[in-house]
């Protein structure tokens, strides 16, 4: 999941910000680098927004969208993880907990980049993303490619989301923890609890995966 919930979230706390007291406010002017900002007390003392119940609501709605895109309306088909896939991951998937029966890929997917939810935020999403998960489907940019590193590296990633979603016990709450972790990181994707926990399993299956003979990664 890359930075969707950018506009996500500060679009949702734009919106609290331009009613009442703080109505007239340019979105342009919003400095969360000042530590006596309203905006940045506001934020730290939670009296901003609930942004885990607007999570909450909101991912089950991307998550229908994106599938509606892709596979449904798309018909775009679904893969499992190949056996060469399996062959790599599996160690790691079953030191998660998760089942590697129980992930499907979708290639050269259609991400939520401009997502209509979305086109009231001020702010626009122009970002390239790589890949976003939605409960146990792995939406996916990039064609596949057999016997790529790279693409298992991208895979390690979002299988750790998957972990998330199945301990959280469903997309609602996997989102509710998700922007709060969002919000509560200032808007840092790299700084969200759960993207931070995700990259270092990545970086920890990708270390390994560089050790294991036959590979080599500079």
């Amino acid at each position: 999941m890359k930075r969707i919930l950018h506009a996500i979230a500060i679009g949702f706390l734009l919106t609290y910000l331009l009613s009442g007291s703080a109505a007239g406010l340019d979105w342009r002017d919003l400095d969360l680098s000042d530590e006596n900002s309203a905006l940045r007390k506001g934020i730290e003392s939670g009296k901003i927004l609930d942004a885990g119940e607007w999570g909450a609501k909101t991912f089950p709605i991307l998550a229908k969208e994106i599938w509606q895109n892709n596979i449904h309306q798309g018909q775009k088909q679904p893969y499992p993880l190949s056996s060469y896939q399996k062959k790599w991951l599996t160690p790691w998937l079953e030191k998660w907990g998760v089942d590697p029966d129980e992930i499907q890929i979708v290639y050269e997917a259609e991400l939520l980049n401009d997502h209509k939810i979305l086109d009231r935020w001020p702010i626009a999403i122009m970002d390239q993303l790589a890949g976003q998960t939605f409960g146990n489907i792995i939406y996916l940019r990039q064609a596949h490619k057999s016997k790529d590193g790279n693409l298992l590296t991208l895979l390690s990633h979002e299988a750790y989301h998957i972990k998330q979603y199945q301990e959280l016990g469903s997309i609602a709450e996997f989102g509710r923890k998700y922007t709060q972790g969002y919000v509560a990181s200032f808007f840092s994707y790299e700084n969200n609890p759960m993207e931070v926990e995700a990259y270092d399993a990545q970086d920890q299956f990708r270390q390994w995966l560089c050790s294991q003979e036959g590979w080599s990664c500079n």
